[in-house]
């Protein structure tokens, strides 16, 4: 390999007390495994750099938990990164693979870790949530409801659109016995099951799901498959809505519709909002098999940042298996280190 990591990059919440942007080790040269002279090589980006390849590009989208914010957490240095952008006239999308809240909760939440609330707000945001909602609105259920795994952001993003929907939240106490399984009282009129993160999601949920998607005309969609999300303890893993997914995938024996990145609902959800020209749009993110994968599917130049979930070893690994399509044209260590000086201008 020509690029060799002797020890693991320090957290992302490390940093320096002079402007507050993340200390971390970063190679100056292109990343690339050697083992094949034809394979995608990674660039990284420093402000000189990022100023170049800025003028290209006239949308900018970014992932949110481990690039904007990490937990309840501000990442150092990104919202500088967004004024930035905007004092640039580019424009600003926000797109999280994150269906537990609403728009509106999380445009609440970036203004209160101080970004722009005039350039990121709910109207800049797309979240599974809202995908699924639009998703089920255009599918016309004729009437019918939606039987529903998943937290508040679905209920309120459905809600505004006039879904009904049953299921969620914790199932009432009874035994799993012979009987239980045999007598499962499942509800009528059912057009839909939606999936996604629940922390109430147990055996009967499961059942209740496989045996809704037992009828072909019952729409199977699920928010995002993500197996784990970042948290602010790199040691505990915190699964996301993919093994809750793949739970019901295996007991259905159906595949669903997935609208979070990096399939393609997601991206028409915001070709149609707003008209992007996908080879002048930037996807930025912590993930290469989701964000980057996104971003390589469906035509757009894509950013890793090393400030959440995978590192250089994941790039390189991706090039070594020859998975070109979760491998990024360019990486930083976070959004705050492409931010140049004041007046600093690069031509």
């Amino acid at each position: 390999m020509k690029l060799k990591i002797n020890s693991p990059l320090p957290s992302p919440v490390d940093s320096d007390t002079e402007n507050d942007i993340p200390k971390l080790k970063f190679p100056e040269s292109r990343i690339h495994s050697g083992l094949d002279p034809n394979c995608r090589s990674t660039i990284p980006l420093c402000p000189k750099s990022f100023s170049k390849v800025m003028k290209s590009i006239d949308t900018f989208i970014f992932d949110a938990d481990g690039v904007l914010w990490l937990g309840e957490s501000v990442m150092p240095g990104s919202p500088r990164l967004i004024d930035y952008l905007v004092k640039h006239n580019k424009q600003i999308i926000v797109l999280t693979n994150n269906a537990t809240k609403s728009r509106a909760v999380y445009a609440k939440k970036l203004a209160k870790l101080g970004y722009n609330s005039q350039k990121m707000n709910k109207n800049n945001l797309v979240n599974p949530a809202a995908v699924v909602a639009d998703t089920l609105q255009r599918s016309g259920l004729d009437g019918k409801r939606v039987y529903l795994i998943g937290e508040q952001g679905l209920r309120d993003e459905m809600d505004e659109l006039g879904i009904e929907y049953f299921g969620h939240g914790p199932e009432k106490k009874q035994e799993i016995d012979g009987a239980f399984m045999y007598d499962i009282k499942l509800e009528e009129n059912v057009g839909a099951v939606v999936v996604g993160y629940e922390k109430h999601f147990d055996y009967t949920k499961m059942m209740k799901a496989a045996n809704y998607l037992r009828e072909e005309g019952v729409l199977f969609v699920a928010t995002n498959e993500d197996e784990t999300c970042p948290g602010p303890n790199p040691e505990v893993v915190i699964p996301d809505a993919g093994p809750i997914v793949a739970a019901i995938k295996c007991a259905s024996g159906r595949d669903p519709l997935t609208v979070g990145k990096p399939c393609t609902p997601a991206f028409n959800y915001i070709k149609r909002k707003w008209n992007i020209n996908p080879s002048r749009t930037m996807m930025i993110g912590d993930r290469t098999n989701t964000d980057v994968k996104f971003g390589r599917d469906h035509g757009m130049k894509t950013l890793l940042v090393l400030s959440g979930c995978h590192q250089i070893e994941d790039i390189i690994e991706n090039q070594m298996n020859e998975r070109d399509d979760m491998v990024p044209d360019y990486v930083a260590p976070c959004l705050g280190v492409l931010v140049p000086e004041t007046n600093q201008v690069y031509y």
